[in-house]
Parts: C-alpha cells; sequence; structure tokens
C-alpha cells in the first residue's frame, strides 16, 4: 500500500484512503485486508501517516486510527473507524462503488 501525502490525496478520486500510524497495531491488521480488498475488486487503495500529515488528520477531526475513507468522484462517500471484518468492508465497497 502506497503512503501518500496531503497534496497527493487531494487528487485521489476513486480511492480507499487508510489513516495510521506505525505503531498502530490494528493499522497493522487492516492493511493487508485492504490491499486485498482493493487488488480483488480492482481499486486503488493508500495510506496517509498521521504522524506526516497531522494537519490534515486535524482537519478532517481525526482522533482514532485507523480511519478509512471511501472515496468516490473526489468526494467521501463512506467512513469507518478502527478494524472491520472483510466481508463487511466487501459490503461496503459493492455499496459505494457499485460493484
Amino acid at each position: 500500500m502506497e503512503n501518500i501525502t496531503k497534496q497527493q490525496y487531494e487528487t485521489k478520486e476513486n480511492a480507499i484512503i487508510q489513516f495510521s500510524a506505525n505503531w498502530c497495531g490494528p493499522c497493522k491488521t487492516l492493511t493487508p485486508v485492504l490491499e486485498s480488498l482493493a487488488k480483488e475488486n480492482n481499486l486503488e487503495v493508500y495510506k496517509i501517516d498521521i504522524g506526516q500529515e497531522s494537519e490534515l488528520a486535524s482537519e478532517k477531526g481525526i482522533r482514532s486510527i485507523p480511519y478509512v475513507e471511501f472515496l468516490k468522484e473526489g468526494k467521501v462517500v463512506e467512513t469507518f473507524v478502527g478494524s472491520k471484518p472483510k466481508d463487511l468492508i466487501q459490503e461496503s465497497i459493492k455499496n459505494v462503488y457499485v460493484l
């Protein structure tokens, strides 16, 4: 999963974005699940380190991680905080991206 900056984030149209940190255990557990689902569904998935991009995290009001956004046409259409089972994330992907 590619790490991106605030500037790169602002250019993404249809993607799953995980806000995380290197020290976050649940983030490390969620990353391979998101990568797998992105590959299965032909979607882009990116990671933003809240330590390196604290301004963006603050602007978005992110207080807990992992925090995941589903972007569609450049707009946040769904989010979740914490870890979530793969099948529930897949359901969200289907709802958001109408696969």
